[in-house]
């Protein structure tokens, strides 16, 4: 059962994007986060990231554009956070290296994509992991955000028989922990 939780911090992305200085205030904490996600998925230059689930303030693609050096398609099935993390990715010049859309990560996506960092807040993880098993390129990997304990009431879980490749340990208090998966389904 999904909570007030996500709907409150989705509001408050909303309010923060329209300013540069609240947005890097606010993605400072995630940070350390980006940084444990690119050494848990060997992040570089030559992949392309589709982060599912970038919400108003995109801090996951906006720091993985600058400190991995990846194109990222950043995705949000709201189109009002979509229409604002897009404008987020223009005040900090980097709609060369990331492309905001509105879309559902659940759904097929279209362009070519080696890693994928879903997001706490996305759901259905398990469909979304479906979905990127179908769609990405052979040996893509996958980093899910999972919800701590006390707050697994409060986002969707991963439910899959899939062992993780990796985990990385979170220093936040509604995720606890990114892991790994490796795909291992090869395109038709």
């Amino acid at each position: 059962t999904m909570s007030w939780i996500p709907v409150a911090v989705a509001a408050w992305e909303k309010i923060s994007s329209s300013s540069k200085t609240l947005t890097w205030l606010y993605s400072r904490p995630y940070r350390r986060v980006i940084e444990n996600e690119i050494q848990l998925g060997k992040l570089g230059k030559d992949d392309t990231v589709l982060n599912i689930g970038c919400g108003a303030i995109p801090f996951t693609a906006l720091y993985i554009a600058l400190l991995a050096g990846s194109r990222v398609y950043a995705l949000d099935v709201d189109p009002c956070a979509a229409k604002y993390a897009a404008r987020c990715v223009r005040k900090a010049g980097l709609q060369n290296k990331i492309t905001v859309m509105h879309a559902d990560g659940a759904s097929d996506f279209k362009h070519p994509f080696n890693v994928s960092i879903v997001a706490l807040q996305a759901a259905p993880k398990s469909r979304i992991l479906k979905t990127m098993q179908k769609n990405a390129l052979p040996g893509a990997r996958f980093i899910f955000r999972l919800p701590s304990n006390p707050y697994k009431d409060h986002y969707d879980c991963l439910q899959t028989d899939i062992s993780p490749r990796a985990v990385a340990p979170q220093p936040m208090r509604t995720f606890d922990r990114s892991v790994l998966y490796q795909n291992t389904v090869s395109l038709n």
